[in-house]
């Protein structure tokens, strides 16, 4: 018994003729007929009585009938969402982010991705940066916000988004009444930093542009998360080098400007284990790209 000999049978049981129903089948009524006697051989029933002029269900007939609808519809039902997981419409995303992404770039690519796609179960996992990569390798989450922190083996990436870092100022600091700052004016200053272990590549990067600029940062504080380095020169702690998208957050007491010069660019990227083909993924980041091309417009 397979399916076809299902839809032959029920063409023959809402029509009662083997005539019509061959006509709706475009089949001949002779083969017609012969998948419904091998599908009575098999199932060891009488499932229509005939004559020649009338065709009816008998009640092992009815029986059939009634639960040959539903295997047929549970089969619509199975093929359909089997193509919707092909075209990554449904199931299951994990979705590993660190701290900044969650007020910068996840939320506008969370939304539209949800609104897209309501039927996959999106769960959001956060780790530190520095542990995304492990993350994805250990299959704690299929994809994550990353940046360059460490050696990404067996991971694939995309590239979201390259940006400057700004200055981040205590809003009644001297250097806050400039359009622009130049990196050398800040040598006498306190800076709050990131900790090598937590952001080592902010933490290289901002020595660096410092060691360029003639001096090496006096540091007021190390911390591992951008929200915590805002707050503490909002309270006027020191001031600090802050990726450029983070000028979304505003906080009182603290404001943002440019600093003059060639920045090195910061980068955020998407990453998901090289074997891992769900089309999910793919459905992730085509939206994710789609969001951050519209970002870009806004910046300009």
């Amino acid at each position: 018994m397979n399916l076809r000999h299902m839809r032959y049978f029920i063409a023959v049981a809402e029509e009662l003729s083997f005539t019509q129903a061959a006509l709706r089948l475009h089949i001949a009524q002779p083969p017609l007929s012969q998948q419904i006697r091998q599908l009575e051989e098999e199932l060891g029933v009488t499932l229509f009585q005939r004559t020649k002029r009338h065709v009816q269900l008998t009640d092992a007939g009815q029986v059939f009938y009634i639960h040959a609808k539903q295997i047929l519809r549970a089969t619509d039902v199975a093929a359909l969402e089997a193509q919707r997981a092909e075209r990554g419409e449904i199931g299951r995303l994990s979705v590993g982010f660190f701290e900044h992404m969650s007020y910068t770039l996840l939320p506008p690519i969370y939304r539209a991705f949800c609104e897209r796609f309501p039927d996959v179960e999106v769960v959001l996992r956060w780790f530190p940066v520095v542990d995304q990569a492990d993350a994805l390798l250990r299959g704690d989450v299929d994809i994550a916000f990353m940046r360059p922190t460490s050696q990404f083996d067996g991971i694939s990436t995309e590239t979201l988004l390259t940006e400057p870092f700004v200055l981040a100022i205590p809003e009644h600091h001297p250097l806050a009444s400039q359009d622009s700052v130049a990196l050398s004016q800040c040598a006498t200053e306190r800076f709050v930093l990131y900790a090598p272990k937590l952001a080592p590549d902010f933490h290289t990067m901002i020595y660096r542009l410092c060691a360029e600029a003639g001096f090496t940062p006096n540091a007021a504080l190390e911390v591992g998360q951008i929200y915590a380095c805002l707050g503490l020169v909002s309270s006027g702690v020191g001031l600090a080098l802050v990726p450029s998208s983070v000028q979304r957050i505003h906080l009182e007491h603290l404001t943002y400007r440019p600093i003059q010069g060639q920045m090195p660019l910061v980068k955020v990227m998407l990453g998901w284990r090289s074997s891992n083909t769900s089309p999910l993924l793919q459905s992730f980041i085509d939206t994710a790209k789609e969001v951050m091309t519209a970002f870009e417009h806004e910046r300009l």
